[in-house]
């Protein structure tokens, strides 16, 4: 699906929302979805009359399953370049676990994954808090994992991953307090993304907030609780 010009959030992708990022000479993938889902965002890639080899960088907005579970297969199929914060490059290698869920939603995930098969992978790029790909700056916003990020060009759109979430109108919702890591640090990253400037706001969980997104993520910070 279309949202702006040269982004796509790709359709059927199962677990979180996935993007493409189109540019003239290459192509960013931005996440992957649980396991079992690079097959689908190749024939999507393909649908756009693009080559699988036209995906340069593959950037990983957080290690939890439901976005790097196809990160290995699609980067073996593409030969893109993997690239996750340096803080969560262990869960993606499979050398740490992924966090624990707090809550009955915890339980449930904890069952799930000894059904599901993940497939570690090796990142080509490390991330830090100054990094910078194809134009696009990386803010840190740990909280919801040690190394979630943010994927920013400025005055433009904002990949958020699961920094925050929104509905089905396309606003802006907070974050998960469960599934948050450290509840304090996700707040405060919640406040520095408040601080930024952007139309566009794609994350991770939830439909895009287009139009004065940054404003209206303001409003919902202003909001009582």
């Amino acid at each position: 699906m279309g949202i702006i010009p040269g982004i796509h959030r790709i359709d059927g992708v199962r677990g979180a929302n996935a993007y493409l990022v189109i540019g003239e000479d290459e192509t960013l993938a931005i996440d992957t979805g649980m396991p079992g889902n690079a097959k689908r965002i190749a024939a999507y890639v393909e649908g756009l009359g693009k080559n699988l080899s036209d995906i340069k960088f593959i950037i990983l907005t957080h290690a939890d399953i439901d976005h790097v579970g196809s990160a290995a297969e699609l980067k073996s199929m593409t030969g893109a370049r993997l690239a996750i914060h340096t803080d969560d490059a262990p869960i993606l290698r499979g050398k740490q676990s992924f966090k624990t869920i707090r809550g009955p939603l915890g339980f449930i995930f904890k069952l799930a994954m000894r059904l599901i098969r993940y497939h570690p992978a090796e990142p080509d790029i490390i991330l830090s808090a100054d990094s910078e790909i194809e134009g696009f700056k990386i803010i840190h916003v740990p909280g919801h994992t040690n190394g979630s990020i943010c994927i920013y060009k400025p005055g433009k759109v904002i990949f958020v991953g699961d920094a925050l979430k929104s509905d089905s109108s396309g606003n802006p919702k907070p974050p998960s307090r469960t599934a948050s890591l450290d509840e304090a640090r996700a707040r405060a990253s919640l406040m520095a993304i408040s601080a930024l400037d952007f139309d566009t706001l794609l994350p991770g969980h939830g439909a895009p907030v287009v139009s004065n997104a940054s404003q209206k993520l303001k409003n919902m910070i202003a909001r009582p609780n």
